[in-house]
């Protein structure tokens, strides 16, 4: 199957993005039945609330994600397997709607309603480097209904070799609801919530969001001391003139729990979806065992410390002037 085959059911640019993915849903719940079966899935799942300190996060068993959350994502395994998001190697019933050089796509295993992902036409490897613009203005083109995610390759993407990104309805996002309660004013802050030390960005002028977010990235990747892109979860929100975004630096993928055996093990694999306060078991024996103190201990382990995360905050907003 080819890209052309995809999109032979978009109608095309003249049609608001935002109205092209609902068009699409509509169409391919009616001829994709994986679609229809893990939509209606979502109705069916186990979740409950969680609340430490005032904030609070969702726990949900999902197990339509154990393929996700197992999934292997070294260089050797993923060498081993076709790429999903190539057109190809998709089911006959897929299909998906053009934005800019990438394709919005119905995800038939979603975590909340309306996932997508937004894959590359190019088959190359996951890096956001020269795409932070492409992000913000998918997140521009899609709000305030949906919010853009970005998984690094090392901390949350499933197709690392495969340049994505996510989309999902924000109307059940914890994360947002917090955020809402803040004052606006610095354009980069530190905000700590759960056990996640993350970085803020909030403002109206999208070239000042993004020369903030390069910076922030340049920071993690003196932090990481690697020559891969630095370890982060992305999420953003377009409202009437605002933009928010929340930057998740990662010190590691899994937590330690996720490699042990036994009644200690926890198969939980945080990427960002789980950093924006959706935390997903794929095991249905897991799900009981999520205490609001077990959920912030994983939270702290896989997410820069609060106070490292101010240090640099601090040097951004200190290099900012040019960015108001």
């Amino acid at each position: 199957m080819s890209w052309q085959r995809i999109l032979q059911v978009d109608p095309g640019e003249s049609v608001p993005l935002r109205q092209r993915i609902q068009l699409l849903f509509e169409q391919q719940r009616d001829t994709w039945p994986a679609l229809r079966e893990g939509e209606a899935a979502l109705h069916q799942l186990h979740k409950k609330t969680l609340t430490l300190d005032g904030r609070s996060i969702v726990v949900q068993a999902n197990p339509a994600r154990r393929r996700s959350t197992l999934a292997k994502t070294d260089a050797k395994s993923v060498a081993a397997r076709p790429c999903f998001l190539c057109p190809q190697n998709m089911p006959v019933e897929e299909r998906g709607v053009a934005f800019e050089d990438m394709v919005v796509l119905p995800n038939p295993f979603p975590v909340l309603p309306m996932h997508c992902t937004i894959a590359a036409l190019e088959h190359r490897p996951q890096n956001i480097a020269g795409k932070l613009g492409v992000f913000l203005r998918l997140a521009k083109s899609i709000g305030p209904e949906l919010i853009a995610l970005y998984n690094g390759p090392r901390c949350g993407a499933s197709a690392p070799d495969h340049f994505h990104f996510q989309a999902v309805s924000a109307g059940e996002i914890p994360l947002l609801r917090e955020l809402a309660e803040l004052p606006h004013g610095s354009l980069v802050r530190p905000y700590a919530s759960f056990g996640r030390g993350m970085f803020l960005f909030r403002g109206s002028n999208a070239t000042s969001i993004e020369i903030a977010i390069e910076r922030c990235i340049a920071e993690l990747r003196d932090l990481d001391q690697s020559h891969e892109e630095p370890m982060f979860n992305l999420m953003a929100r377009y409202q009437p003139q605002r933009c928010t975004v929340a930057l998740f630096p990662r010190t590691t993928h899994r937590p330690a729990r996720f490699f042990a055996e036994g009644s200690a093990r926890l198969a939980v694999s945080p990427a960002v979806v789980e950093m924006c306060g959706i935390f997903v078991t794929a095991e249905p024996d897991d799900f009981p065992k999520v205490i609001a103190e077990t959920a912030h201990a994983i939270y702290a382990e896989v997410t820069v410390p609060i106070a490292r995360v101010s240090e640099m905050a601090a040097r951004i907003a200190a290099s900012g002037n040019d960015l108001l």
